[in-house]
């Protein structure tokens, strides 16, 4: 059994509503299958599905005529009998800040249950009867209660099947080309794309009217389904010729009103009463309404993104859902506030708002440019842009604009704050702030030109200054007046009556003032300034062409200067072309991602806003799935840090700390913090290279020096002459041997590898210092085995040869002094030769053990070093190098 409810479920939950609509349900319960003629009547009539289901639907209409709908439906089903139940209900339409939509009834009636019907059945809610007998041809009947539906007095509706109920829902479609009509490029434009249009037209056989002196062509389009039909092939034949290089096209603003009592005649562009320099081009301008129910077909966007109250009567544009507009395009929605969007009067030259002169800018009270008020934005998700502007629009009061912007300007805290900040300095360089910086700086370019700056010199100019910043404009003149006496040649007075006159309304002397001041002035950052001062003022003028022509002057004076390019693409959006500004747009971007923010909070672009914030979710959208996997990417890098590098590294917390103030970055939902995220994610993964460069080089660097210390301590300990002493000190000889070798031979920008082999590293070295310990023990051992028995080879040989000359010496003595009488020694000799012979061995043991001891000192190191590199030489020899 069909139920209202569950079709009431499906809704998307509406928090907090833009638009609330009262206007007519209908719930529809069918059998089997629907005919084709109930939604296609009445989508004719103006009603918008709602939700549906497999047997039931429900509808919404804000007009009566799905009253007529209804009736025509009775009408027909009398001939074509079919088994629809059509119940007609008071229903409320509620649409929220993310363009989701849903219905709103009462409680009575939103628990209703409905059996199958048989026939065509057609309920009235008692509430709508004066509605129904309004109509002529209608009439309505008591029906009572009905089992399942709500406890009302049901009504029956009758319809006089000799009244024709035809909708009024008819449209003019109106087109009007870009450009001024007096322009040459323009005309031939217009004129060769007319052609094509003109052909569609007749193609369809739809009746035209071409106004060749306002260049407007419009037509009228009598029911729905032609307003479909036309839009899509408006659209494709815009993409067709778009696309071909050898078709010319021109860009158009098109619009479809309901005509209402509007006659087709030349004066109908007149009547219908529509600011044409506020709508986009390319893009076919509809009814909210109209919008909701072409949304199917089409792409919708808001024609405004302000907060004023938004209503069914709101206009929107559509777009082509084909292969390039996918089904999830979307658009990113920063509703600017109405304070900013005010188009009475006259546009102030220092911020471009209508709502205040120039004299009275809020503005003047910034002292200086404020560039990190961008990466302040960068910070902020985008949309929380909205929920700024909104609360600027409750702290903001447009009658007291000025004193409470600048209360807002000046405050510290609040997103409203910063978000003023950002929209004031978008157009800094034309404000009072950017003129005191460029007379103090002593750079001829803008890359360096707010960092040298000079102390404030030169008398009256700076005073005349503050009366300007203040409005009194009166003593300012005197002392421009003194200053130009006083420095007839200087470009500063002059640049001050330009701001002068600029503020009086007389924007010709202005221009005069400045373009002295520019032919006087001495570097380019000076004359690009005044250049620029320039084609402001002819673009607050209108002068839009000129001001382009001048921005591009500018620009090739001050090539690194992102303003005058911006001010370019303003222009542009502002004649119109829109998509001929966005690829200068997103060139700019390229250059400086803190401009893709301008371009959201710019309330200069309002004209071209539908088409910018598409083209900008496209950008927007490229960045998201970018940043998805950098976001994996970064993950990565922490677990490589944390798996690579030891806590006590020097690198590790730095490197830890900076990935996760990339990973807040990365979660902040803001095209520029996007950009900065990923430059900062590979910026990180290429000083990550560096520094595991740098290590890997320290290790192998470490590793030398420990293969050379190990190989010392290896012919150190080679000598020693207990090896079976030696156990714990060949365990470590041989883990450091083992472990360099490891290192040696391993890949090491595998994480896990680096983290080892730094670990090892320290290892090694405590191996090695236990090992240099150990060794001074063996050394002392080792030399003085090596010094006793160099000492015992000398002394022995110095006693053998001693012994021998002392045998031979006493027998060949007492030979030789046989004749020889009366000498004591002599005698002695002969008398005890066995005493004297033993005597001369200790004397001699002693000399040659005090020679031996002397002759081992004085060799001990030589014969070492021999013995050491002849052990080397046997080792390198008998074995391949093993470190």
């Amino acid at each position: 059994m069909p139920s209202i409810a569950s079709l009431l479920d499906s809704l998307p939950e509406i928090s907090q509503s833009r638009l609330v609509a009262s206007g007519f349900g209908v719930w529809i319960v069918w059998k089997e299958k629907l005919n084709k003629a109930v939604p296609n009547t009445l989508r004719e009539y103006g009603a918008l599905c709602i939700a549906e289901e497999a047997n039931q639907a429900l509808w919404f209409c804000n007009t009566s005529e799905i009253v007529r709908a209804l009736a025509r439906l009775q009408v027909w089903a009398r001939v074509n009998p079919m088994p629809v139940m059509c119940q007609l209900i008071p229903m409320t339409f509620l649409v929220d800040y993310e363009s989701q939509h849903a219905i709103s009834i009462s409680p009575e009636l939103d628990r209703q249950d409905a059996n199958f019907p048989h026939e065509f059945e057609l309920l009235i809610h008692p509430k709508l009867k004066t509605e129904i007998e309004s109509v002529a041809g209608l009439r309505t009947q008591v029906l009572g209660g009905v089992d399942g539906l709500a406890p009302v007095e049901w009504l029956f509706m009758h319809a006089d099947q000799g009244m024709d109920y035809e909708s009024s829902r008819r449209w003019y479609f109106v087109i009007k080309p870009l450009g001024n009509k007096a322009d040459k490029e323009a005309i031939l434009g217009w004129r060769d794309f007319s052609t094509e249009i003109v052909e569609l037209l007749q193609r369809m056989g739809l009746k035209y009217i071409s106004d060749v002196e306002e260049g407007f062509l419009f037509f009228p389009l009598d029911s729905f389904n032609l307003l479909r039909s036309f839009c899509t092939e408006i659209l494709t034949l815009i993409k067709r010729v778009k696309d071909d290089p050898e078709r010319m096209y021109w860009p158009i603003i098109m619009v479809a009103v309901g005509q209402k009592n509007l006659s087709f005649s030349v004066d109908l562009p007149k009547k219908i009463g529509l600011d044409w320099n506020r709508l986009a081009p390319d893009y076919p301008h509809v009814h909210f309404m109209e919008g909701l129910m072409l949304s199917e077909w089409f792409r919708m966007n808001e024609a405004t993104y302000g907060t004023e109250a938004l209503s069914l009567d709101s206009w929107c544009t559509i777009a082509l859902r084909d292969g390039t507009e996918r089904l999830d395009h979307g658009t990113i929605q920063v509703v600017l506030p109405s304070v900013l969007l005010g188009r009475e009067g006259e546009s102030c030259y220092y911020c471009g708002q209508f709502n205040h002169k120039a004299a009275n800018c809020p503005s003047k009270s910034i002292q200086k440019p404020r560039p990190g008020v961008w990466s302040s934005l960068a910070k902020i998700d985008m949309k929380d842009f909205s929920k700024g502007f909104a609360e600027m629009d409750t702290a903001v009061s447009l009658d007291n604009y000025s004193e409470s912007m600048s209360a807002t300007l000046s405050s510290s805290e609040g997103l409203e704050s910063l978000m003023a900040k950002a929209v004031f300095e978008i157009n800094v360089p034309s404000q009072v702030r950017t003129m005191k910086i460029v007379w103090r700086s002593r750079s001829k370019e803008w890359a360096d030109g707010l960092k040298q700056l000079a102390p404030q010199e030169g008398d009256y100019v700076w005073e005349a200054v503050d009366l300007l910043e203040q409005g009194e404009l009166e003593e300012m003149e005197g002392l421009i007046r003194e200053a130009q006496v006083k420095y007839p040649r200087s470009y500063q007075p002059h640049c001050l009556w330009g701001f002068w006159y600029m503020e009086k309304g007389d924007p010709t002397q202005a221009m005069f003032h400045w373009q002295e001041a520019e032919r006087m002035s001495y570097t380019p950052m000076q004359q690009s300034y005044l250049a620029y001062l320039q084609g402001r003022l002819m673009e607050i003028e209108g002068n839009l062409k000129e001001a382009i022509n001048t921005y591009k002057n500018v620009n090739t004076k001050a090539p690194t200067w992102i303003d005058p390019v911006y001010r370019q693409g303003v222009c542009m959006v502002k004649m119109g072309f829109t998509g001929q500004a966005m690829d200068l747009f997103m060139d700019l971007v390229d250059r400086d991602p803190h401009i893709f923010n301008r371009i959201l909070v710019d309330p200069e672009l309002d004209r071209g806003r539908v088409q910018l914030m598409s083209t900008l979710w496209e950008r927007w959208a490229e960045a998201d799935r970018e940043v998805k996997s950098v976001r994996e990417r970064v993950e990565a890098l922490k677990k490589d840090i944390a798996s690579r590098f030891d806590a006590n590294h020097s690198f590790y917390e730095p490197a830890i700390e900076e990935l996760d103030r990339l990973a807040k970055l990365g979660q902040t939902n803001n095209y520029v913090a996007y950009r900065m995220f990923m430059r900062g994610a590979d910026r990180f993964k290429s000083n990550l290279d560096s520094e595991i460069k740098r290590e890997t080089k320290r290790i192998d660097s470490e590793l030398e020096y420990q293969s050379d210390v190990v190989r010392n301590i290896q012919k150190e300990a080679a000598w020693f002459p207990f090896p079976r002493l030696l156990l714990d000190f060949n365990k470590d000889f041989n883990f450091c041997v083992d472990k360099i070798n490891w290192i040696k031979t391993q890949h090491l920008s595998n994480a896990e590898t680096f983290r080892r082999a730094t670990m090892l590293l320290e290892e090694i070295e405590e191996r090695i210092a236990q090992l240099q310990k150990r060794l001074v023990t063996l050394r002392i051992i080792r030399d003085s085995t090596l010094f006793v028995l160099m000492l015992g080879r000398n002394f022995i040989w110095l006693e053998l040869i001693g012994l021998g000359l002392a045998l031979v010496a006493i027998p060949a003595t007492l030979y030789f002094t046989q004749d020889v009488q009366g000498n004591w020694i002599l005698d002695s000799i002969r008398q005890q030769q066995w005493e004297v012979t033993k005597g001369l061995v200790i004397i001699l043991s002693i000399v040659c053990l005090a020679v031996a001891a002397i002759k081992s000192a004085f060799s001990f190191d030589k014969r070492k070093r021999e013995l050491f590199e002849q052990l080397d030489d046997e080792l390198r020899k008998a074995a391949p190098r093993r470190y």
